[in-house]
């Protein structure tokens, strides 16, 4: 067990001190059964509805829902100015603050044989609460982390310039405060394993898998339809459309993508093929946000949209002709397994993490030049199917990975 730097937790504490009066702390007794502790801090004060928030609120309303009387789930949050605090999960699936009042505070009491799940990605604050989980472990509790993927720390060139360095500390953390690491994919498990064994000597903590679930309709979806969905039904119905899910961001293919299908709409101009981007505008790419805008295709056969809740995602899946996922690397990739799910084919890059997870259940691409990307496309569009049924209901459903889950933290379920 390794202590956490001196010089952080004293200027935790001391800034702790300094903001304290902001707060009124109301101290609750830790349970009589062991408390499972999901951290859900980022979350709490936003949801930004992308494939890690997902993950946090599926995972945390199928353990909810599990647990047995031996053990309690108690979603905590914590900030910069104050420790692990108890948090409530609402009936649909909104997170707050368990007082109800946000100047008023319930920290977390721990017991031998508790758990700590740091379920939600706060690499920016996890640093700062190191010395609370070192107490935490001194007095019996194991300390677990769900693990999304390293990318940052790999291509610092795809992310805000912070992201490499937040993560580069929260995995010192997770080295020398982490009893469990839980990866979503074999891949950020190796790449995890070979991160941390390069940074020191000295036992890793065990390191493990997670399969996450297909079932988008269990993660607590967002509802609501946009005014013109009509017009949007009829444009999916006048085409064949190829669905790309995703923040617009550097990683995720857009820019190849596009390209592959510029060339097919010059080459065929009456073509019915249509491209339907769904995801937030992101970081790096203004010149791509603003060709989108701007082409000449635009509101013709291609769409995009920058803001679409769960309910209107469901229906696409249903309605295109499959989806592309042209990313150059993910942790996962959670729209690939939702769309082949709800019916969708899906096309994707030939990289470990997809052929992970899709296996020969999906088709592949291996080079996206435009001429040889289009190429592929098209022939895969023209003789594409619907997903198998047996092979849709083998897939992991959000259920299955809190029951994996939990056997992984070695909590009983009756």
């Amino acid at each position: 067990m390794k202590p956490a730097p001196l010089m952080r937790v004293l200027q935790t504490s001391l800034r702790r001190r300094v903001r304290a009066p902001k707060y009124r702390f109301n101290s609750v007794p830790a349970p009589d059964r062991r408390q499972l502790l999901v951290d859900v801090s980022v979350i709490i004060s936003h949801d930004a509805r992308t494939g890690i928030q997902r993950v946090v609120r599926a995972l945390l309303g199928q353990l909810v829902e599990s647990a047995g009387p031996r053990f309690t789930v108690q979603p905590v949050f914590a900030s910069r100015d104050h420790g692990y605090c108890r948090a409530v999960l609402t009936e649909d699936g909104r997170l707050d603050n368990a007082s109800g009042k946000s100047d008023v505070l319930q920290p977390v009491a721990v017991r031998r044989g508790d758990v700590f799940l740091g379920l939600d990605l706060a690499a920016h604050l996890v640093p700062h609460l190191e010395g609370d989980l070192a107490r935490w472990r001194r007095e019996g509790v194991q300390v677990c982390f769900l693990v999304y993927d390293l990318l940052p720390l790999h291509h610092p060139e795809w992310f805000p310039r912070p992201t490499a360095r937040k993560i580069d500390r929260w995995l010192e953390v997770l080295r020398r405060q982490a009893d469990q690491c839980i990866c979503i994919s074999n891949v950020v498990a190796g790449d995890l394993s070979r991160e941390l064994s390069a940074r020191g000597s000295g036992s890793l903590p065990k390191i493990t898998t997670l399969p996450l679930g297909s079932d988008l309709t269990a993660s607590y979806p967002s509802l609501g339809m946009p005014i013109d969905v009509g017009s949007l039904r009829s444009w999916m119905q006048r085409h064949r459309v190829v669905l790309s899910v995703g923040t617009v961001e550097p990683r995720k293919g857009h820019q190849e993508l596009l390209a592959a299908l510029e060339k097919h709409w010059i080459e065929v101009p009456a073509d019915d093929v249509a491209l339907l981007i769904v995801g937030r505008p992101g970081w790096k790419t203004e010149a791509l946000q603003e060709r989108i805008r701007s082409h000449p295709e635009n509101g013709k056969r291609l769409l995009w949209l920058g803001a679409a809740s769960d309910e209107l995602l469901l229906e696409t899946y249903a309605g295109v002709a499959g989806l592309v996922a042209a990313s150059h690397a993910e942790g996962f990739g959670l729209p690939l397994i939702e769309a082949f799910a709800h019916g969708a084919p899906v096309l994707a890059r030939d990289i470990p993490v997809f052929r992970e997870i899709g296996g020969p259940h999906f088709d592949y691409f291996d080079d996206d030049a435009p001429a040889a990307f289009n190429a592929r496309l098209q022939a895969w569009i023209r003789n594409n199917k619907r997903p198998p049924e047996q092979v849709v209901a083998a897939l992991p459903r959000w259920a299955d990975s809190a029951k994996v889950l939990m056997r992984e933290l070695n909590l009983v379920v009756e």
